[in-house]
């Protein structure tokens, strides 16, 4: 697993994680899969809000790569800086999304983000007050019962951002009808993730979800 993250994160951090190739048409890449689960990672290099640059969410997309290869899941991540998808009202990503659920079926999204957290939650599930899960409260009640499995302190952050419809999970839930959650990290647990312990408890967490989930 470790070597596999480290190699996985390359194409991200090229060009000090403004993607692959600066002349590159490839905005975004896809991974097909078996299983209708889409993870997703846009922030998994730097990206444009506003008239800032927001640094990347780094091991974000690595970790998407990785559950997709493991769990035999779609995946989408953003491969070259460009306008924030989860903020900007167009996007080509968020379209994106939104076509592979409808083309291949999809039947839950998981939006994989990372952040500097105040407390020591190690995980965080956004959910604008469950409206984006579509009545799958299961998902939530599954999460947080592996979560203590694995020893790890899941929180519910559930005050909608301004401009949700925006969002990645707002969007995709709205339009396509499928329960969407975004599910942050907590940075820590993203440093030396090759060697970090909370992370690989996250990645087998995020597995037997993935693998264990009914539709």
């Amino acid at each position: 697993m470790k070597n596999d993250i480290y190699n996985f994160e390359n194409d991200f951090s090229n060009n000090g994680y403004y993607g692959t190739n600066l002349w590159t048409e490839e905005k975004y890449r896809v991974l097909s899969g078996i299983k209708p689960v889409l993870i997703s990672a846009p922030h998994a290099v730097n990206h444009f809000r506003d008239d800032d640059i927001r640094d990347a969410e780094k091991f974000t997309g690595a970790l998407t790569r990785y559950l997709s290869y493991s769990t035999s899941s779609y995946a989408i991540f953003q491969m070259f800086t460009h306008a924030d998808p989860n903020t900007d009202k167009e996007s080509l990503y968020k379209n994106a999304i939104i076509n592979l659920v409808e083309s291949y079926d999809i039947k839950l999204l998981i939006d994989i983000h990372s952040s500097t957290f105040k407390d020591d939650t190690d995980l965080d599930l956004v959910s604008h007050l469950h409206e984006t899960l579509c009545g799958h409260e299961e998902i939530v009640s599954k999460l947080k019962l592996l979560s203590n499995k694995y020893g790890l302190k899941i929180d519910e952050n559930n005050n909608p951002n301004p401009e949700k419809e925006n969002e990645i999970i707002a969007s995709t839930s709205l339009v396509c009808g499928i329960p969407s959650i975004r599910i942050v990290i907590n940075n820590k647990n993203m440093v030396s993730p090759g060697d970090n312990m909370k992370f690989k408890k996250i990645c087998a967490m995020l597995e037997e979800f993935i693998n264990t989930i009914k539709f």
